[in-house]
């Protein structure tokens, strides 16, 4: 097996791994009527998420991410996602941008830039997709377009990319913020991820944090993910961020480049 193959196992990790407020009180009442009302120990700043404010929970998985998917599904959104790997000399880095309209057209763009030890087989790609009709091109680290066309269905690097939200929540215990319009849930203790599931690492996570902002409807806003792990034997620290905007506000255009 030739010295290039490790790099590019790891690359196409990059295309395979998965992807979102302060609650207060009116400081004109009373002195004498601020004392809190008993919370219900069933009480929720979002779907799934109790109101602990502070203390150390348990998420329902199920419920936030049904909730997500649910709202995302009714309107265009945008997502935005970010992944950052630090070594001693060197910074590899890759964006996503993805829309996605009310009716289901969904237009995703990656692109890819390394420097040190990663040389990245692809530089670009992008996806049009009306829900029936598939259509991809990608470029390489030179610019150099090496497929366009339509496709029986989107490429796993584009289908499996949110994974990552779902394993995040799920066994994770999390510390509770509640906001104006959800909660802030910080990473007390979470499960081992597995390598498949992350970006450009061959090894297993190690000191895994996450931090994620939901509204109070259950749509995920913001996502961040951090760990270190080795590339080649050195180690690096790698950085997920997950953004969500637009919500309700996007539209995709069918490219000039889609026949």
């Amino acid at each position: 097996m030739s010295d290039s193959w490790p790099t590019v196992a790891l690359l196409g990790l990059v295309l395979l791994a998965g992807c979102g407020g302060f609650a207060g009180f009116d400081d004109t009442m009373a002195t004498e009527s601020r004392t809190p009302a008993p919370v219900p120990e069933d009480s929720t700043v979002a779907p799934g998420v109790p109101a602990t404010d502070g203390k150390t929970t348990v998420i329902d998985a199920d419920r936030l991410l049904a909730a997500d998917t649910e709202h995302r599904s009714a309107a265009g959104y945008r997502l935005n996602r970010t992944v950052t790997i630090r070594g001693t000399n060197w910074t590899t880095r890759v964006d996503r941008n993805r829309r996605v309209a009310a009716n289901g057209t969904l237009f995703e763009r990656v692109e890819i830039n390394s420097s040190g030890p990663l040389s990245p087989t692809i530089g670009q790609s992008e996806l049009w997709t009306n829900g029936s009709t598939v259509y991809v091109r990608t470029f390489d680290g030179d610019g150099t377009r090496i497929e366009q066309g339509p496709l029986p269905s989107a490429p796993g690097h584009f289908r499996q990319w949110t994974m990552l939200r779902e394993q995040v929540l799920e066994d994770g215990t999390y510390e509770v913020e509640p906001t104006a319009d959800g909660a802030v849930l910080r990473s007390r203790e979470l499960p081992t991820l597995p390598a498949a599931l992350v970006p450009l690492s061959v090894r297993e996570p190690r000191n895994v944090t996450a931090r994620v902002a939901v509204t109070e409807a259950g749509l995920i806003r913001s996502l961040q993910v951090q760990y270190d792990t080795t590339v080649r034997g050195e180690p690096v620290r790698v950085t997920i961020r997950h953004r969500l905007g637009a919500v309700g506000n996007t539209s995709v255009d069918r490219p000039a480049w889609v026949s």
